[in-house]
């Protein structure tokens, strides 16, 4: 069988993981990469041997047959060039955050089902070892009714003013430490939760470390969020995320179900024999998260499956991010929509 042909649209960091990825992936090949960096683009071509290079986007697209794209771009970037790779055809994995807002999410998902075309969102922890062993046990009952979860990514120090400082430029990011580096801990304790329909949030947001940027680069942004979710279901989340904060750092996930519970990393799932508690820490093999998640898009691109995640959830998870920055920004709580 033809392996599917793809193509990368901006080589960052996420980028050459995705990359890595196809070149994994024994159904895939990467035929063709875009950056505007041309020294970068140039060197990234040699080392991974890729013949087909461009600066422009929109080129790439109508020059080659490719199937699949890679987005792996600035936030502010999603939204654009996801659809005109949609319209041009191809099946779509878009990097983290899903777009700058709900709206742009569901324009983007809008799209892709009315060309026919998978869309799928970079949220790589849910491919990791641990949280796959742990949905798989949540899935089976093991776990019971799960009504409670709290999620963290916290940095101590970690504000990310490189990358021409979009990251902290809310125009172009769509916000901080939340939309950043707190979906990846919103999103992997909803899915494990079952992704439940959010109703209600109630959220804190600050900017206290100014002071350490450059006065050159603009900072209008969260270094820290704080929020209070509520699932139509009765489930509850505490979601904790950070660039800076003077606590010891870390990043948790905490699920409580009503015939056990669980924490990760390093994974431990707690349960009771005979009224004894019991703590039980699964010894499983070491992935590669970017792997696999390439290789399940390329599976859905080619089989027309549903990709996890899907464009619907990214809606709903953006959803949950404007909610929480409108709650911040008012000091109340907000419905969901």
């Amino acid at each position: 069988m033809a392996k599917i042909k793809a193509g990368i649209i901006g080589l960052g960091w996420p980028g050459i993981q995705h990359l890595k990825g196809y070149q994994a992936c024994s159904k895939s090949e990467v035929t063709a990469i875009c950056d505007i960096n041309e020294e970068l683009l140039h060197r990234i071509a040699k080392e991974y041997g890729i013949r087909n290079v461009y600066t422009d986007y929109k080129r790439m697209l109508k020059d080659e047959p490719i199937e699949v794209v890679s987005v792996c771009l600035p936030n502010y970037l999603h939204h654009p060039v996801t659809i005109d790779c949609l319209k041009a055809g191809c099946h779509v994995i878009c990097e983290k955050p899903p777009a700058l807002n709900a709206q742009q999410a569901r324009e983007m998902a809008s799209t892709a089902k009315a060309e026919g075309r998978i869309l799928m969102y970079a949220l790589m922890q849910r491919f990791n070892a641990e949280p796959t062993f742990l949905k798989e046990a949540i899935e089976s009952g093991e776990l019971g009714d799960i009504y409670f979860a709290e999620a963290a990514y916290v940095r101590r120090r970690g504000i990310p003013i490189g990358s021409g400082g979009w990251f902290v430029d809310k125009a172009r990011s769509g916000g901080g430490a939340l939309i950043d580096i707190g979906v990846h801990a919103l999103d992997l304790a909803w899915w494990l939760m079952g992704n439940p329909k959010p109703s209600m949030v109630t959220a804190s947001s600050y900017s206290k470390f100014s002071s350490v940027v450059p006065k050159e680069v603009k900072y209008d942004v969260e270094d820290a969020a704080f929020a209070f979710l509520k699932f139509e279901n009765g489930a509850s989340m505490i979601l904790k995320a950070t660039w800076a904060l003077n606590i010891k750092g870390g990043s948790h996930t905490h699920i409580a179900g009503t015939k056990g519970g669980a924490t990760m990393p390093p994974l431990v799932i707690h349960s009771e024999k005979g009224g004894v508690p019991l703590d039980i820490t699964p010894q499983l093999p070491q992935v590669n998260a970017f792997d696999r998640e390439i290789a399940h898009f390329v599976e859905c691109a080619k089989r027309g499956k549903r990709p996890i995640p899907s464009a619907e959830q990214g809606i709903t998870l953006m959803e949950m991010l404007d909610a929480i920055y409108a709650s911040s920004s008012c000091g109340r709580e907000v419905a969901i929509s």
